[in-house]
């Protein structure tokens, strides 16, 4: 195991060693570690098989925004190793593999993947006569599909409920939703802030950003008296009347609210270009989540895709932690404004030219090169920061809209009139840091 030294690992106590098993191999980590990076610190960057043609998957946003690190516990399937706490004696398998995770027998089926488009059993195995879809065909996809398995006899787990009430839920503790609650803290109502992360800041505890504005907003908050803040909080849905239910381990508080602010931020988006779903291959917010929270080095030779400011954060950051940066790869005609920077530090960067194809290993287990035109360039490590779309699922429960502006080339979340809820931040577009917090008092 390799991890960075101190200040990176803000989440990890590394005198609390854990250990663990996945597909049956011992492993350790640290107590703060997650089960995805305590096994990208060993080196384990396989995690899953993808749901049809079996293709190896690994860390991809390393924010619970894919299926990518779904895996098996012993009494519970489909959990997310990039969210879920690592933990002392944790027996860990892969899903939806035959065999095993690195000899899937069903990864043949990659290879006739282009006789195999969308829907095809649909149009094959169903017609006017459907005793053979339902006798024959049926129960063999089935057994192929689906993901973890479900033990039914589990031991039962205790669970209860609570009822909490408030003038203002704020939901999402980044810096548009910290700001948020601290002013509306501050004019007399009485708060309630949660996030899903063990830590309040959001983006702030991993960004490339000056760590005083952090602790500013938490200073501010701790001295609140009627801000109630709640971490490792999933609220689970908005209903009728700003009724939330929010799920804080094994306990629901059944959550009434005068009114709601969503702060939920906004999910990086992956590259399209071939293999692009290739172990080693993240979001430039997983390379900055694995290095400041849990100290794991992604890769020892970066390629990063940067059609934003915020791949060239990811570039800065991978050099300080000693990675070798290969190239900076800008799709866009002109570089960014934070070109300068790195060609300072001698890095090249190619304008105007996308990653057209990546390559792996045997079994395609990690990415091993890139192609920008006719040119191949040697790496295991792929960053890819080229925008993202705000976290819908709350705003739409709430009857937002999804749309897309032309303008800015982003998907928007437009709210209908007299809608129950407020956005703030990244959700509402907001990207900006100081717009960020700015959005956040104006809700």
């Amino acid at each position: 195991m390799t991890r960075l030294g101190t200040p990176y690992g803000s989440r990890l106590d590394r005198t609390r060693p854990v250990r663990f098993t996945f597909e049956g191999k011992a492993y350790h980590g640290f107590a703060g570690d997650c089960i995805a990076s305590a096994l990208a610190a060993s080196d384990q960057w396989v995690l899953s098989r993808s749901f049809k043609y079996h293709r190896p998957r690994g860390i991809m946003t390393m924010a619970g925004a894919e299926a990518n690190t779904l895996v098996q516990l012993p009494s519970e399937p489909n959990v997310p190793a990039d969210l879920t706490p690592l933990q002392d004696g944790m027996m860990v398998t892969a899903q939806n593999v035959n065999g095993s995770l690195e000899n899937d027998r069903d990864a043949v089926i990659d290879r006739f993947g282009r006789f195999l488009p969308v829907g095809f059993y649909y149009r094959t195995f169903m017609g006017p006569r459907q005793d053979s879809w339902l006798r024959f065909w049926e129960p063999m996809i089935r057994r192929k599909a689906g993901l973890g398995i479900v033990d039914v006899k589990a031991p039962h787990l205790s669970f209860d409920k609570a009822h909490l009430h408030c003038d203002l839920l704020v939901v999402g503790a980044g810096p548009a939703g910290l700001s948020a609650a601290i002013s509306a803290a501050q004019a007399g109502a009485d708060v309630l802030l949660c996030d899903d992360n063990p830590e309040i800041g959001g983006s702030l505890t991993y960004r490339r950003c000056d760590p005083g504005i952090l602790f500013s907003l938490a200073a501010k908050a701790a001295k609140l008296p009627n801000l109630r803040i709640m971490t490792g909080t999933i609220c689970n849905g908005w209903y009728e009347d700003n009724w939330l239910p929010l799920i804080q381990g094994n306990r629901l508080y059944r959550t009434r609210a005068r009114e709601v602010v969503l702060a939920t931020g906004a999910i990086e988006q992956p590259a399209v270009f071939r293999n692009n779903d290739l172990p080693g291959i993240m979001a430039g917010g997983a390379v900055q989540r694995l290095l400041r929270h849990y100290a794991v080095q992604p890769g020892r030779r970066a390629v990063v895709l940067a059609a934003n400011d915020d791949g060239y954060d990811s570039a800065l950051d991978l050099v300080e932690a000693g990675v070798e940066l290969a190239a900076i790869v800008d799709p866009r005609p002109n570089a960014g404004d934070r070109a300068g920077e790195l060609r300072a530090r001698g890095i090249g960067i190619l304008a105007g030219a996308p990653i057209e194809e990546a390559s792996g290993t045997r079994g395609n287990k990690h990415v091993t090169r890139v192609r920008i035109g006719s040119r191949w360039i040697d790496c295991d490590l792929v960053a890819v920061s080229v925008g993202s779309v705000p976290a819908w699922q709350l705003p739409c429960h709430a009857g937002a809209i999804v749309g897309y502006d032309d303008a800015t080339a982003r998907m928007t979340l437009s709210l209908p009139v007299g809608a129950a809820v407020r956005l703030a931040g990244a959700v509402a577009g907001k990207s900006r840091l100081q717009s960020a917090m700015a959005d956040g008092r104006r809700a």
